[in-house]
């Protein structure tokens, strides 16, 4: 019984986070419905998703938002968790490898900075 309730954890910890995020200081901003904008400061990413700060905003569970991202605009997706100012989001589409590593590289060395 233990074994089986070390795998249903397994599992849903696998369903959280897919992959492993690359650690980033970028400002940005997400889209809600309704074009609202919040500033936001990403903090994670990955192809599959984001992690960001958001300050006083709140994000709910299964809410659809769309981060805007250097080299691909508007990459839409939705809200995975959310706690206290920071959020996390997985894209509906995965970023292509090329690009993701040139993004990657970009939002690193600061390229993409104002």
């Amino acid at each position: 019984m233990a074994e089986a309730a070390k795998k249903t954890e397994l599992t849903a910890h696998d369903q959280r986070r897919q992959t492993a995020g690359d650690l980033v200081d970028f400002d940005t901003v997400v889209a809600r419905v309704g074009n609202i904008l919040i500033d936001v400061r990403l903090v994670d990413i990955s192809p599959r998703g984001f992690h960001a700060r958001c300050g006083p905003a709140r994000f709910e569970r299964g809410e659809l938002v769309s981060l805007r991202l250097p080299l691909v605009d508007m990459v839409e997706g939705k809200v995975m968790w959310s706690l206290r100012g920071c959020f996390g989001g997985q894209f509906n589409l995965p970023v292509d490898a090329r690009t993701y590593l040139d993004l990657l590289a970009g939002l690193r060395d600061g390229s993409f900075r104002d």
